[in-house]
């Protein structure tokens, strides 16, 4: 049968594939065509079957069982060859093994044009006809993406075909069938051709579209690299710098100012302005370094608004006078419960911005509170920003052209604030009109209550708790003395730190032995328990699974805390799903404390 090289009639869209992409195409077809052959393997056998009802006596029984015969041995040698092809190995020699099993069905179908129609007869001819159209169109989009594999196909049939019409004696000649089976012969090669180009361009859109996303990966690889080489290096900068710094800011600190002339503090005034500019450079890249690893954890506390205005009031209004702008603070009396550490940081930042680019007139801090939580508003009558500038405001080290002569800085102060804001939660939003001011607007989830409730619920608490509680405070949600806490560790020094540790603060401590007979055995000596405290890594078992069993122990979601050094997602989900706090190592016992407290 014939052998051709696929490679050599590939179409013109796959010019510019790499030798890898070739040899994956030719892979591809070769697998379509053998799944196709496959399919077709058992009704291959039932067409010989229905021609035997059809046409074995019209044709003469001798002649129509040789043909029989000789057309179930070919189907035999060509699922031989179809279940034998391995598409792994050698594609060019399994093309060929393809070739010979499709050419053999057909050439078993092209002789039946010389065997079964002997004789003139219109009928027997388009009912043999109509068999070998439904043969052509069934395989045809298995047998037609490669060249070779298609005229192994067409050419038997069509051959014989033309054979009958000009050797077999009183044939159908008839010029108008003749013109058909030509015309037919054309079109099924184009169609076949239409199918293949159409087939192989869709693979080759896909080679495309990996290629790209391969690219895409590695440019996204290369980013993820360099991000990571730029937090490395601004850690590693902040660090080494920092500490000829502080040797500056000592040195400066000691400089007598009484023993100078006005020109000599002038120049000592100015240089100690400069190390506090590049201090607070410092502190930026610092901390741009520790939001982008990941190591500042949320410390949610209940706090007073007016405390944090009043301290936010002391450090910014000397910097705002000193510029004769006015700064107010507006604020009603409520407490809120969140990072105060993490959100002052986000109004120093905005504030000091706005007082840095305010020239005259003043800033507004308004502090009020909506249905989600508690929403700073500062509002500003400085130089503003263009479109252009809100949307790169948060990149880092951008800095507005139109301000970039009139300040010093490294850009990093709105950067800073977008990683705190994703941080917490919260969200912020600007207006601002160029040359007549900004207003930042910051919504957070911290929740905030009346002086007057909280007063209530402590009245309430220690009306329950009893006397023994009058020492009831609003950081404590029970009186120590009264809680039973469970400890869960396989390390028996830190086992017995915590022992000592919570024991000595006033717990009720009950170490929880991991063995399955003593871990239920202690459990039934306990009466109740208040918390629970875990490693995570304990052997076979999690400490998420020790936790659940003793709350299923219980009958009782009792709180509980993993303290870990695994922050991969799927740990960080599970915890969450069980509603365990997660604390990471190394972690001192105090601040396991104050999360138990609260």
């Amino acid at each position: 049968m014939i052998e051709l090289n696929i490679s050599k009639f590939l179409n013109k869209r796959s010019i510019d594939l790499s030798p890898d992409q070739i040899k994956q195409l030719q892979y591809e077809k070769l697998v379509h065509m053998l799944k196709v052959a496959k399919e077709s393997l058992f009704p291959a056998f039932l067409g010989p079957i229905l021609c035997l009802v059809l046409f074995a006596e019209s044709a003469g029984y001798d002649r129509f069982y040789l043909w029989f015969i000789v057309t179930n041995i070919c189907l035999l040698i060509r699922a031989y060859l179809v279940l034998s092809t391995n598409p792994q190995k050698n594609i060019d020699k399994n093309i060929l093994k393809m070739n010979w099993a499709i050419g053999l069905s057909s050439a078993c179908w092209g002789f039946g044009w010389l065997i079964l129609l002997p004789t003139y007869s219109l009928e027997y001819y388009l009912l043999y006809y109509t068999i070998t159209l439904i043969f052509i169109f069934i395989n045809m989009y298995g047998n037609c993406l490669n060249w070779s594999t298609l005229v192994s196909f067409i050419a038997p049939l069509q051959i014989c075909l033309f054979v009958y019409y000009i050797f077999i004696p009183n044939a159908v000649v008839h010029w108008p069938i003749v013109t058909g089976a030509a015309l037919f012969f054309y079109y099924s090669l184009k169609l076949g051709s239409l199918f293949s180009l159409s087939w192989e361009k869709n693979l080759i859109l896909k080679f495309k579209n990996d290629a790209l996303l391969d690219e895409l990966t590695i440019e996204k690889d290369a980013s993820i690299a360099a991000n990571a080489a730029k937090s490395d290096f601004i850690a590693t900068a902040s660090h080494d710098l920092r500490q000829p710094m502080q040797a500056i800011n000592i040195f400066l600190a000691l400089l007598n100012d009484q023993k100078m002339d006005e020109d000599e503090k002038l120049i000592i005034g100015k240089l100690k302005f400069s190390a506090d500019q590049l201090n607070r450079m410092f502190n930026a890249l610092l901390d741009i370094s520790k939001l982008d690893s990941q190591s500042i954890l949320v410390k949610n506390t209940l706090f007073d608004v007016s405390v944090l205005a009043s301290n936010l009031q002391g450090l910014l209004v000397p910097i705002a006078k000193a510029k004769n702008l006015n700064l107010n603070f507006k604020y009603q009396n409520m407490n809120a419960y969140g990072d105060l550490a993490l959100l002052t940081q986000i109004l120093m930042n905005i504030i000091s911005n706005a007082i840095q680019y305010t020239e005259s007139g003043g800033i507004d801090v308004l502090f009020t509170q909506d249905t989600q939580g508690l929403v700073v508003q500062i509002r500003d009558t400085g130089l503003g920003m263009s479109k252009e500038d809100l949307n790169s405001i948060y990149k880092e080290f951008y800095r507005g052209q139109h301000t970039r002569a009139l300040h010093d800085g490294l850009g990093l102060g709105l950067s800073i604030v977008n990683r705190i804001i994703k941080l917490i939660g919260a969200t912020l939003s600007v207006e601002s009109d160029l040359g007549r001011g900004s207003v930042f607007t910051l919504k957070t989830y911290f929740a905030t209550i009346e002086p007057e409730a909280l007063l209530d619920k402590t009245a309430a608490a220690n009306q329950v708790l009893g006397d023994d509680c009058s020492a009831f405070t609003l950081e404590d949600s029970q009186c120590l003395h009264l809680g039973h806490l469970a400890i869960i560790e396989d390390d028996d020094v830190l086992l017995n730190a915590y022992y000592q540790f919570f024991t000595a603060a006033g717990f009720v401590v009950h170490p929880i032995p991991l063995n399955a007979g003593e871990f239920y055995s202690e459990l039934e000596k306990i009466s109740h328990l208040d918390f629970i405290l875990s490693d995570y890594r304990l052997g076979f078992e999690n400490g998420a699974s020790y936790i659940q069993k003793i709350r299923e122990q219980f009958n009782a979601d009792i709180p509980a805390i993993i303290v870990t050094a695994d922050t991969s997602p799927e740990h960080l989900k599970i915890f969450d799903d069980l509603s365990i706090k997660a604390l990471y190592k190394p972690i001192e016992p105090s601040e396991i404390l104050k999360h138990i407290k609260k």
